[in-house]
C-alpha cells in the first residue's frame, strides 16, 4: 500500500538503484495543476509494486511542466513495472486523457554524484525549490566526464567550500544507457537559487560546454507517496 506524505525525497538513499524520471510540458498553471492531480490519483489507485520506494511528484514554479521521481530498489522490478499497460510507471491514457499534453518516455537514471552546500550547518533545511535540467551525452564516458569537468572547473574558480546561501545539494544522474544528465538541485528559496544559477553556474557552463541542453526548469515539490520500504 502506498502512503501519502509530505516528506520529500532522500535524493542519496543507499537502498535506491535506479530512478525514473519524466518532464511533461502543460504550457499553462491550468493544465499543470489537472495533470499532477491526475498523476497523483492515478498513483494512489493502483497496488503499491515491491521494491518500489517513492513516487514524488513536482510543479515548475512557471506553471509549464510536471516532473515525476520514482526510486525503486531494483532494476528489474522497474523493469516490470514499465511492461505493465497499468502501472505507476505508465500513464493509463495518452497525455493523461488532458488535451494538449503529451507524455514522455520516462527515462532511467542512477545518482552518481552528489554535492553539498557548504554554508548548512546542523539539519538542513526544507528544500522550496528544485533546479532541474537535461544535458545530452553521447556515452556514459562522456556523461562521467562532463559532470567531474563541470565540478573540477567550479572548485577551481569558486572553491571547495561551496558556501552558496540557501544550497542544499547538487544531486547529478547518468541515465543507465549513458545519453543524458539530469541535475536535481535542492535549494532553501527560489531566490537563492536564481542567484547562484546566473552568477555561478551559467558562467561555468560557458567555459565547460552544455552539449545539447535539454529540459530546465524550478521545480516545487507537490507530492510523495512512499511505500513500506520507504521507512525500512
Amino acid at each position: 500500500m502506498s502512503t501519502p506524505s509530505a516528506v520529500q525525497p532522500v535524493i542519496n538513499r543507499p537502498d535506491v538503484t535506479t530512478v525514473l524520471v519524466a518532464e511533461v510540458i502543460t504550457r499553462g498553471p491550468e493544465r499543470q495543476r489537472a495533470l499532477a492531480e491526475a498523476i497523483v490519483a492515478h498513483w494512489q489507485a493502483i497496488q503499491w509494486p515491491s521494491r518500489l520506494i517513492s513516487l514524488n511528484c513536482f510543479v515548475s514554479t512557471d506553471g509549464e511542466s510536471v516532473l515525476t521521481y520514482a526510486q525503486w530498489s531494483s532494476d528489474e522490478a522497474l523493469s516490470a513495472s514499465l511492461r505493465d499497460e497499468g502501472s505507476v510507471s505508465r500513464p493509463p491514457t495518452p497525455g493523461w486523457g488532458i488535451p494538449g499534453v503529451q507524455s514522455p518516455e520516462p527515462q532511467r537514471y542512477r545518482l552518481y554524484r552528489v554535492v553539498r552546500g557548504g554554508a548548512i550547518t546542523g539539519p538542513a533545511p526544507v528544500a522550496r525549490c528544485f533546479p532541474a535540467a537535461i544535458f545530452k551525452m553521447e556515452n556514459h564516458e562522456a556523461a562521467r566526464g562532463w559532470v567531474d569537468g563541470l565540478l573540477a572547473s567550479e572548485e577551481a574558480t569558486e572553491g571547495e567550500e561551496r558556501d552558496y546561501p540557501g544550497a542544499i545539494a547538487a544531486n547529478f544522474h547518468i541515465s543507465v544507457d549513458g545519453t543524458s544528465v539530469f541535475l536535481l538541485s535542492e535549494w532553501a528559496s527560489e531566490e537563492e537559487a536564481v542567484s547562484h544559477i546566473a552568477e555561478v553556474i551559467e558562467p561555468i557552463l560557458e567555459q565547460v560546454g552544455s552539449g545539447d541542453t535539454g529540459a530546465g526548469a524550478r521545480y516545487q515539490h507537490h507530492t510523495s507517496l512512499v511505500g513500506p520500504l520507504a521507512s525500512s
